[in-house]
């Protein structure tokens, strides 16, 4: 057996339940990624385990891929509704130099899936600007770069954390992840921020199921919350501890408590946190145009670093 043959994988349907244990394991910067601060699956490792199995509207092609050991090596996801796919292998099955045959393989498969099961005139994926090796392969098979989608912040905690005052008529404080009620209300808070107008109940009931995978992924979700209990913004950071890096993955306030200071006071609360937790810096990502939430992480000490631009193919 050559060396190529020995580096391929091969590529298995995500059974659901009995698969989650692995995919976890993947997902963990400290098992998976050590001196990689760049988790590139889209957004962070923590949304992407979470949103692999929890979708929302439209049930994602999901394959791990294992090694002769049968250990999971690399993921992808594609979305034939939406158009967009997603992959992430381990580092010695990266691409350098903008070859390797496990990357190609995985382009190439969410390629013909969407020729052969979707419509669409055109899907995309990601890279990151820094990332010349993903953008040659990317751009080898037919992708070109559009826009710069989302930005990639980081904050040095050896820098003093400023104290944020206490909103008025709220406590700033961790989570019980074992409370009912509090996680309910986290939830509720999450689909205020992120949505427009009145969520669907389906998307509420969504929320709800999310929330314990996202509270069970490691690491804390600190809340600013109202005598009664109810949560009026969240900051959920979490630890890398080989790489000493914390990542806040998801922030947000309700949209009709926005810029009242209350992002400031739990991000500063989570910076504390991970300092802490023995962390050395922390990362955090955003819309680019979310100009908002990049003023809120900038109060705080973050400064853009890379940007996440999409790369999109037309059907042939």
């Amino acid at each position: 057996m050559n060396g190529a043959q020995r580096d391929m994988l091969r590529p298995t349907a995500f059974r659901g339940d009995p698969d989650v244990p692995e995919l976890r394991a993947f997902f963990r910067p400290e098992r998976q990624f050590a001196g990689d601060t760049l988790w590139t699956f889209g957004t962070s490792l923590k949304s992407a385990y979470v949103n692999t199995f929890e979708f929302l509207n439209h049930p994602p092609i999901v394959q791990l891929w294992r090694d002769a050991a049968g250990t999971v090596q690399a993921v992808s996801r594609v979305m034939l509704a939406t158009g967009h796919w997603f992959f992430l292998a381990a580092p010695g099955y990266r691409c350098r130099d903008g070859r390797s045959d496990v990357s190609s393989a995985i382009v190439e498969q969410a390629d013909a899936a969407m020729r052969l099961l979707s419509g669409l005139p055109s899907w995309c994926t990601g890279a990151y600007e820094s990332d010349s090796t993903t953008a040659q392969l990317l751009e080898g098979h037919g992708y070109t770069r559009e826009r710069r989608l989302e930005v990639y912040m980081t904050r040095s905690l050896e820098m003093p954390i400023a104290a944020a005052p206490e909103p008025v008529g709220c406590s700033v404080r961790v989570l019980e992840p074992d409370d009912a009620s509090q996680v309910f209300e986290r939830g509720d808070a999450q689909t205020d921020a992120f949505l427009d107008g009145q969520p669907r109940d389906e998307v509420a009931a969504w929320m709800t199921r999310t929330m314990p995978h996202q509270l069970g992924y490691g690491g804390a979700s600190v809340v600013a919350v109202e005598p009664a209990g109810k949560v009026l913004a969240f900051a959920d950071p979490y630890f890398d501890r080989d790489n000493r890096i914390g990542e806040f993955e998801p922030v947000g306030t309700r949209k009709s408590l926005q810029r009242r200071g209350l992002a400031k006071a739990v991000l500063t609360r989570g910076l504390e946190l991970m300092r802490q937790a023995g962390m050395e810096h922390a990362v955090v990502r955003t819309d680019r145009d979310n100009e908002a939430a990049i003023a809120a992480y900038r109060s705080v000490g973050f400064e853009v670093e890379d940007y996440w631009c999409s790369y999109r193919k037309q059907r042939a």
